[in-house]
């Protein structure tokens, strides 16, 4: 996971009422725009600064504070397709691919990880069968989809789709544009798993591929590549989502939180939709280690892995293969596991081919359908609040989970995902409301100075809190360095504040507006000399 940079220097803006913005909010308002006379070089952070300081640059009134962020173009780690394509790039070899050996690899029937032994979505979906009246609609967050594959799901609305990655916006498939850094495909895989219709395939499989094959699946393009997208296409894709009324949206990708995913991912919990994304991939011991954003938010269900033989999709040590992330424990309470490696992997341009593919991508589709077919059954009673269909979605889910594996809340959260045990769970109407999401690091507030620093603009110091984290979570020394807690949920002492600000100093990776504040903020931590006797 890391920020890649920015293309054409836009930012996300708000307006804030107080000191303290209602950006995190429900329904807040905000908005994209571009950045008027930019600066050669400057720090995309450095952008927003100079702009909340001329509001007049985004048609808001003198007096209204503005928060701004940067559009940040984000990578989400994933097996590359571009390391078996040829030099050209120009398509994939359509040839079969053998599972991963470094993983435990499931029975010789590609579709393994939908048995009752792993996620049960087969009993699940045969149980629930054709939907009799309205379908359970899923938002498909990825690359687009291949039209001509055989695994596309039956009840796909193009019709409905919208593209959020340039180009044509009524134009949904994926472009598949191989290069270095791109790997198209990504979506026409997610979808398979998530409602790949009835295929035969190698080795006695003739059966549907998908765990939901029979809802509808509304395709929301918000990359060419799962290696590198948009802060503002996944807000603008969830947004979408909302208004297009799905139920259930399924996003395989994640990075560095952002204030504009906090605010889509809390209108989207108020309007009842259920969010599974990615708890995200790292290539052996590199960042991150912990569960990536949007899956981090705690209104959002985090995907992890389980492997074939039930043991977590990590291994310690140096090697070089991808493994799945997880944790911190506060997150641990929303976040499920499914299948993964070795799960089907339908492979762009080649239309008959599914091969083996891995990473929590895998995994989420797999909940997302197992959310969709308990809802596709359940019995919710009129006028209850949006909101609590989520929460009955996840208990549903959480309270039938298998929970006997070992170590299984650290590295599974509340158990894998059995979704033929979870039709089996009624509605539950009494369940708390989960706290709003937001973006901050309360390190920088929690030391009790920034009331004697000088004054800035409303919204200022969030902007500070939020490159921070930003910079935390990418950073495995600053994460060691505080060791190992937990921004949100954990204390930090004022000695090892210090030494975790001068840290953060010293990152070539700030702005310069940061660093500015934090040697400010070091002037006034440091330790008051004794009077001479």
């Amino acid at each position: 996971m890391s920020v890649v940079g920015t293309s054409d220097r836009r930012v996300w803006v708000q307006a804030a009422t107080g000191p303290e913005l209602p950006g995190d909010a429900g329904d807040a308002p905000g908005r994209l725009v571009s950045a008027p006379q930019p600066v050669p070089g400057e720090h995309p952070w450095d952008e927003a600064h100079r702009l909340i300081r001329d509001p007049v640059a985004f048609e808001f009134d003198t007096d209204t504070p503005v928060y701004a962020e940067p559009d940040l173009m984000q990578e989400f780690p994933h097996e590359r397709a571009i390391d078996s394509a040829p030099e050209s790039f120009s398509a994939p070899p359509c040839a079969e691919r053998a599972p991963d050996s470094f993983w435990p690899v499931g029975t010789p029937d590609i579709g393994w990880h939908l048995n009752a032994d792993h996620s049960g979505l087969k009993a699940a979906r045969e149980k629930v069968g054709d939907a009799a009246g309205r379908r359970i609609r899923i938002g498909l967050l990825d690359t687009g989809y291949d039209p001509n594959h055989e695994t596309l799901p039956l009840h796909l609305r193009i019709d409905l789709g919208r593209n959020f990655a340039g180009g044509d916006p009524n134009d949904t498939t994926d472009p598949g544009r191989y290069s270095p850094l791109n790997q198209p495909g990504h979506g026409t895989a997610t979808a398979a798993l998530l409602a790949g219709r009835r295929v035969a395939l190698p080795g006695g499989f003739n059966d549907f591929l998908g765990g939901a094959p029979h809802a509808e699946v509304v395709p929301i393009r918000i990359a060419d590549s799962v290696v590198h997208f948009r802060t503002s296409s996944m807000a603008a894709g969830i947004d979408y989502a909302v208004e297009k009324e799905c139920d259930v949206v399924s996003i395989s990708m994640g990075g560095v939180p952002t204030r504009a995913w906090a605010r889509a991912v809390n209108r989207a919990y108020e309007a009842g939709m259920v969010i599974v994304a990615a708890a995200g991939n790292r290539f052996g011991p590199s960042p991150p280690s912990s569960i990536v954003y949007p899956a981090r938010f705690g209104r959002v269900l985090a995907a992890c892995g389980v492997t074939a033989d039930g043991s977590p999709y990590y291994r310690a040590g140096l090697h070089r293969h991808m493994q799945g992330c997880f944790g911190p424990e506060s997150k641990m309470t929303t976040a499920l596991a499914a299948p993964t490696p070795n799960t089907p992997w339908a492979i762009m341009g080649c239309a008959r081919l599914v091969g083996f593919g891995g990473g929590t991508s895998s995994a989420t589709p797999q909940i997302a359908a197992a959310a969709a077919l308990w809802l596709q059954t359940a019995s919710i009673p009129p006028n209850v609040e949006p909101w609590q269909k989520v929460e009955a979605v996840r208990w549903a889910l959480f309270s039938r989970a298998r929970k006997d594996l070992p170590d299984s809340e650290r590295y599974f959260g509340q158990g894998v995902v059995r979704a033929r045990a979870a039709l089996e769970v009624p509605f539950a109407g009494d369940l708390p409301k989960a706290p709003t999401d937001s973006v901050s690091f309360p390190w920088l507030r929690s030391i009790g100075i920034l009331e004697a620093l000088p004054p800035e603009p409303a919204g200022t110091e969030l902007m500070y809190e939020v490159e921070a984290l930003q910079v935390y979570l990418q950073s495995p020394y600053l994460q060691e360095l505080a060791g190992g807690t937990d921004p949100h949920a954990d204390s930090l002492s004022r000695a090892n504040f210090r030494k975790l600000i001068a840290a953060i100093r010293s990152s070539p990776a700030i702005s310069r507006s940061l660093r500015d504040h934090l040697s400010e903020l070091q002037r006034r931590l440091a330790p008051v000399p004794a009077p001479s006797p």
